[in-house]
């Protein structure tokens, strides 16, 4: 399952109540910021106003449906192939290999699923352009900005349509290079919006310190070994996105905006250094490795960068500084999923700006104590990162001259990319909260 076909927006709150059912509304809000969501009239209220906010006037609001948490998880479940959750496909073992699952997780699509079940409160598809609302009690304020949320994904829908925008992203990385604007903007403007009607003005508002506490839990998930490191890309844009959206948005206003939908980031390393950083030139390997032995033949290839670079090392016990400052010095990589019918290989082939910056993460690799059979083997700025089902096979891989190829290279114009692996396109953590009042600067 590919969930990232299902839809494209997504927000979770924590702790949300939908209409106050305990307590009357709160009249000393707008009623934009008390009213029933489940209204029609609330709904086109708060569409009304966020689509004036975005220069998008006049344009149709999408449907809304609401369902119990119960039925939201009969629909993810309903949608799955049995044949996808044995967890025997190379795509997992290879993932689970390099410890971008959890060795206990029994499948990527089983990963993907268990995060649209417990994370989702609300996405927006554009295929019928729709919204969907898990009734998670939601309480006002967070409620409303949950729909200004959604209903900021169909309005991107309608300016900038989303397919095309994330037309070029065929890799994980590239996708959450996009997802960074497209989530980072729903997130940006369902904030931006709430608070004008709280009545703030933007430049009264200390965004730096909001995005410091998301960035900050970003960074520590992707830290934590319990977390999926697949899990933690899920939930970046939502952090790192915001961040760069905020920027480009109160620097650029819609002109701006508009601008980034243009011409996304086309890698996560562009979001995380933030807006109008300047950084090298891309550096892609062609392949990551190629196949020593008769028989492997690739089955998944795929670009993860700089974000999974920088959690990889971080879940081998390097400082966050160092681990940062290292993932900052990536060019790019490419990782190649082997197999032969019995045994699984994963080659991951990770380039950075200088050697120094190789070899840190090739002598993480090798100095990690756990039972893995993997290994690291640096050449020039590049370092590749070998992981076997059996020490055997991980000894004749990698003792491989790494400038000769032997086997099983795919003609670059026949290659098969992996694309998304985090879940979805636009997934929120329920680790959500809208600060208020905000944090003002002084």
């Amino acid at each position: 399952m590919r969930c990232a076909a299902v839809a494209i927006g997504v927000l979770a709150v924590v702790g949300l109540s939908a209409c106050g059912e305990d307590a009357p509304p709160r009249t000393d809000l707008p009623y934009v910021l008390y009213c029933d969501i489940a209204s029609d009239d609330c709904q086109r209220r708060i569409y009304d106003s966020v689509a004036t906010m975005l220069g998008a006037d006049g344009t149709d609001p999408p449907a809304i449906r609401t369902i119990s948490v119960e039925q939201h998880a009969d629909e993810v479940r309903s949608g799955l192939n049995l044949e996808d959750l044995t967890g025997e496909d190379a795509e997992t073992r290879g993932l689970r290999l390099m410890a971008f699952i959890p060795e206990a997780s029994d499948s990527v699509t089983e990963t993907q699923a268990e995060y649209w079940i417990n994370q989702i409160a609300a996405y927006y598809s554009r295929r019928n352009h729709a919204i969907t609302v898990i009734d998670r009690d939601y309480e006002e304020v967070s409620a409303q900005a949950l729909l200004a949320h959604e209903f900021t994904h169909a309005i991107q829908n309608v300016q900038f349509s989303l397919d095309a925008v994330g037309a070029d992203a065929d890799t994980e990385d590239g996708v959450m290079g996009v997802r960074g604007v497209i989530e980072g903007d729903a997130t940006h403007s369902s904030f931006a919006w709430a608070y004008r009607e709280l009545g703030y003005l933007p430049e009264e508002i200390d965004w730096d310190a909001i995005h410091d506490e998301r960035t900050e839990g970003a960074r520590k998930r992707a830290a934590d070994p319990e977390v999926a490191l697949i899990d933690s890309a899920s939930s970046f844009p939502y952090s790192y996105g915001f961040d760069f959206m905020s920027a480009v948005t109160l620097s650029g206003g819609l002109d701006g905006r508009a601008a980034a939908f243009g011409a996304p980031p086309a890698t996560a390393i562009e979001v995380m250094a933030g807006y109008n950083a300047v950084l090298g030139a891309f550096d892609f390997p062609e392949a990551a490795h190629p196949a020593p032995l008769e028989g492997h033949a690739v089955e998944v290839e795929n670009r993860f960068g700089a974000w999974y670079v920088y959690g990889f090392l971080r879940r081998r016990g390097m400082s966050d500084h160092a681990a940062w400052m290292t993932s900052m010095s990536w060019l790019g990589d490419e990782l190649a999923i082997y197999d032969d019918g019995n045994e699984v290989v994963a080659t991951w082939r990770v380039r950075f700006d200088h050697a120094l910056s190789a070899s840190v993460l090739r002598d993480q690799v090798n100095a990690d104590d756990r039972a893995v059979a993997w290994s690291a083997v640096l050449r020039d700025a590049d370092v590749f990162v070998f992981a076997a089902e059996t020490e055997e096979v991980l000894l004749a891989w990698a003792g491989q001259p790494l400038d000769v190829m032997t086997a099983s290279l795919i003609p670059k114009t026949a290659r098969r990319r992996g694309g998304a692996v985090s879940a979805g396109n636009c997934l929120q953590s329920r680790r959500f909260s809208l600060p208020n009042p905000p944090p003002l600067l002084h």
